[in-house]
């Protein structure tokens, strides 16, 4: 396996047009995966040249990192405030930091034997785009060793390939015609040529393509509870056809009656907001919403948004039964008697 990934690595490299390659655990905008909580990718030392993320402090992985009895991370600032806050985080240990041992109390995650130290610091990175859900904010880098690489069953290796500006759109295909001739009877290699933007686009698919739905059942549901909602206030009005009529009779005027009929809807509706979203704020005290790290905003939000819908259309399903209610004259009423 090893020998294989050496092979194609170094044809790459010798390809016209590439200019940096990378092996990763992952690549970016899909595959996101966790370390201790911590959104992260295992990355070798050529890494810095392919993304080219800003290096703020620190360094990136070299080779003489091989020999270390204990693995280099390097993280992004974010995750350097959360760990450490105002201090220098480089050449700390992550397990040492108190904040992770907060939240390893959660049980997401065992803590990883292994000492990984800080040895550089960069910009803001969301390699896996800001929809993943880690544990812990930020985002961690790890080398890629030659331990790891030496054993398939840790995970599948990708190459990142960085080519010059202007290199033509065959790239691909020469790419893969280059590695098939390097390894044509291998079947461990299962072998894979995707652009930047293709894996972005695919990982955005991948994101929006369950909410979308998600959004369209939850329509259907809507509607079908409009529609049901609709017809027993229809025969609410109806079944109060007599009182109606009183009030009419007593000087009422159809819009006093229309926004009684609203007005007894809005506190209902009211009502069951706040009856429902009671559990919903237990479970975030019990760790079973928030306990993904959803920012309270974020949350609070998503709350008064369901609660501005359900309340939107409760209102607009007693509009026509309310409309009915205040065209009911006196003598209709007698007539219903």
């Amino acid at each position: 396996y090893q020998r294989n990934i050496d092979l194609v690595l170094r044809e790459i490299q010798t390809l016209n047009g590439v200019q940096a390659v990378a092996l990763a655990s992952s690549t970016p905008f899909r595959f996101s995966e966790l370390w201790n909580g911590i959104t992260s990718v295992y990355i070798s030392d050529d890494g810095l040249d392919v993304l080219g993320p800003r290096l703020l402090t620190g360094r990136w992985f070299r080779h003489e990192d091989e020999a270390l009895d204990w693995v280099p991370a390097v993280i992004d600032q974010e995750l350097g405030r959360e760990l450490f806050g105002e201090e220098d985080p480089l050449g700390k240990s992550i397990g040492d930091s108190p904040a992770m041992d907060v939240y390893l109390q959660d049980g997401y995650n065992p803590p990883s034997p292994t000492v990984v130290r800080v040895v550089g610091v960069v910009e803001n990175c969301f390699y896996f785009t800001r929809f993943g859900n880690p544990q812990v904010p930020g985002f961690i880098f790890l080398r890629y060793s030659n331990e790891r690489l030496a054993n398939p069953n840790s995970n599948v290796c990708y190459f990142l390939v960085k080519a010059y500006p202007g290199t033509e759109a065959a790239f691909g295909e020469k790419l893969r015609s280059r590695i098939e001739s390097v390894v044509p009877a291998e079947r461990s290699i299962r072998l894979s040529v995707e652009s930047l933007e293709k894996t972005r686009e695919t990982g955005r698919m991948d994101r929006f393509v369950p909410l979308g739905f998600i959004a369209v059942i939850s329509g259907l549901m809507i509607l079908m509870v409009a529609l049901g909602l609709t017809g027993m206030m229809w025969q609410n009005v109806r079944r109060r056809t007599r009182e109606i009529g009183i009030r009419r009779a007593v000087g009422a005027s159809g819009d006093r009656i229309y926004g009684q009929f609203l007005g007894e809807l809005a506190v209902l509706v009211t009502a069951a907001i706040l009856l429902g979203c009671f559990p919903i704020f237990q479970f975030g005290l019990l760790d079973l919403v928030l306990g993904s790290r959803v920012p309270a905003w974020v949350a609070a939000c998503g709350v008064g948004a369901t609660a501005l819908v359900l309340f939107s259309v409760v209102m607009m399903c007693g509009l026509y039964p309310s409309w009915l209610a205040a065209r009911v004259r006196p003598a209709q009423a007698l007539h219903h008697d």
